[in-house]
Parts: C-alpha cells; sequence; structure tokens
C-alpha cells in the first residue's frame, strides 16, 4: 500500500509539473509572438503601401473616370493599438498561457501536445495582428508551418497514427483551395492571407479528422458572421465593412481541438 500511494503521489506530481511548466512555457511564447507579429505586421504593411503608391503613380499616368477597384470599401479601425503595447502583449501572453494550460490537461503527456502548442500559440499571435493590422504576416504562417508540419509527422510515427496524416493532408490542400477560390473571384472579400491561415489550420485539425476539421471552419464562419454583425452596427458603415476574419477562424480552430470529438460523437455516434 505505501508503494502504491507513493506511486501515485509521483505521477501526480508529474502532471502538475507538465501542466504548469506548460502553462509558463506558453506566458513565454505568448510574450514574445506578439511583438514579433507586430514587427512583422508594421514591415508587410511599408512594403504594401510602397507597392501601391507605385500602382497608383502608373495609374495617374493614364486615369480616367472610373472609380479604382475598391474605392468605395470601408475599413474598420484597428480593434488593438499597433506597435510596442505592454497591455496587448500581457493579454496575447496570458491567453496563450491559458490555452497552453488547457492543452495540457486536455492532452496530457503526449507528444501531439508539441504540435497543438504551436498551433494554438500561432493562433494568438495571428488574431492579436489581425485586429491591430488587418493583416496575417506571411512568416508567421510558413514559420508556424514549418514547426507543426515535422511535429506532426513525429506524433504519427511514434504513435502508429499513419493515418491521420492522410487527413492533415487533406484538410490543408481543401481548405486552402477554398479559400483561394474564395479569395480569387472575390479578391475584395478575403485577404490572402486569410487563405494561408485556412490552410494551416485544415492541417492541424485534420490530423485529428476531416470532421474536426469542418467543424474548425464552420464554427469560424458562424463566429466571422456574428463578430461582421456587430462590427457593421458599432461602425455604422453597413456592408461595406471589412472585418479581420482571422480571430473568428482561430476561435473555431481552437473549439474543434477541444470540443471536435465531443460533437462528432454527440451528432454522428464518432469519437475524436
Amino acid at each position: 500500500m505505501p508503494c502504491r500511494w507513493r506511486r501515485v503521489r509521483y505521477v501526480a506530481s508529474v502532471d502538475l509539473a507538465l501542466v504548469v511548466g506548460t502553462a509558463v512555457a506558453g506566458v513565454v511564447v505568448g510574450g514574445v509572438l506578439d511583438p514579433l507579429g507586430q514587427t512583422l505586421a508594421d514591415r508587410s504593411r511599408a512594403l504594401e503601401q510602397r507597392r501601391r503608391a507605385e500602382e497608383r503613380a502608373d495609374q495617374d499616368q493614364d486615369q480616367d473616370q472610373d472609380q479604382p477597384a475598391g474605392a468605395d470599401r470601408v475599413t474598420v479601425r484597428s480593434l488593438l493599438p499597433q506597435g510596442r503595447s505592454p497591455v496587448r502583449t500581457a493579454a496575447a501572453a496570458v491567453l496563450t498561457g491559458a490555452l497552453f494550460y488547457a492543452l495540457a490537461v486536455h492532452v496530457g503527456a503526449d507528444i501531439e501536445l508539441a504540435p497543438y502548442c504551436v498551433f494554438v500559440a500561432f493562433l494568438v499571435a495571428v488574431s492579436f495582428t489581425d485586429l491591430s493590422h488587418r493583416m496575417v504576416p506571411r512568416w508567421l504562417v510558413y514559420g508556424a508551418t514549418a514547426l507543426i508540419v515535422p511535429l506532426l509527422v513525429a506524433t504519427a510515427g511514434i504513435d502508429a497514427r499513419w493515418h491521420s496524416l492522410i487527413g492533415s493532408a487533406i484538410g490543408g490542400v481543401v481548405a486552402f483551395g477554398v479559400f483561394f477560390a474564395v479569395w480569387w473571384f472575390v479578391p475584395r472579400g478575403m485577404g490572402y492571407g486569410d487563405v494561408r491561415l485556412a490552410g494551416v489550420i485544415g492541417i492541424a485539425t485534420g490530423f485529428l479528422s476531416l470532421l474536426h476539421a469542418y467543424l474548425a471552419f464552420l464554427a469560424g464562419f458562424v463566429l466571422g458572421m456574428l463578430f461582421g454583425v456587430v462590427l457593421m452596427i458599432g461602425a455604422s458603415t453597413g456592408r461595406k465593412t471589412r472585418i479581420p476574419f482571422a480571430p473568428a477562424l482561430a476561435v473555431g480552430a481552437v473549439l474543434a481541438v477541444f470540443y471536435g470529438g465531443h460533437v462528432a460523437h454527440s451528432l454522428f455516434g464518432t469519437g475524436g
């Protein structure tokens, strides 16, 4: 009996150390990624403004009476401060730490914890950057993808879940393809950063199951619509309002990671 109790106390201490350590790591990672996202967004914005200035100069040489495309579009002001903001960075750090904590409790001591910690940290950074700059920096997407994909492959190898990689690939390709089509035919309705973001979300949630990926985007679109209605009413700009879509997609993805299995079991009698 004493040996058994010592074993129970040892397991409990390991679990506590994992959860606390993961949460602390999340606070640090969130505090680093937020200013990094701001820096990348500022650089991307500067490049975009330079490109637009060059295009505007070319258009001035051959100006006609037609109104430039998208000139009647109203953009909502930034919902979060740009640049250095201790309050915003602290909020991003706390939120990332809370999500890391929840993941550690949800997943436990499993290799799967690593890719999804990277995933949620990326989602927080992208969401805060989109709310401050209305932009999803490409290098945040590329960096997250470069970390998430190898970690998912390692998870599949260690847990013998190679079939999950098929779902991940399908989820990523389909999500990217659908969002690319929307961006291609309605370029003013969605930024290309959202297209890249959709691909990463499809990869990460598709690894859990294609149903997880479906629920992630379903929840993201519903939340995006609700968020858009609130902003349109608050800004009094109607249908011309441009909204940041990344936060809604991020919340939908997080909900799918934590609750996708329960929803799938409740609705379809399948586990995940």
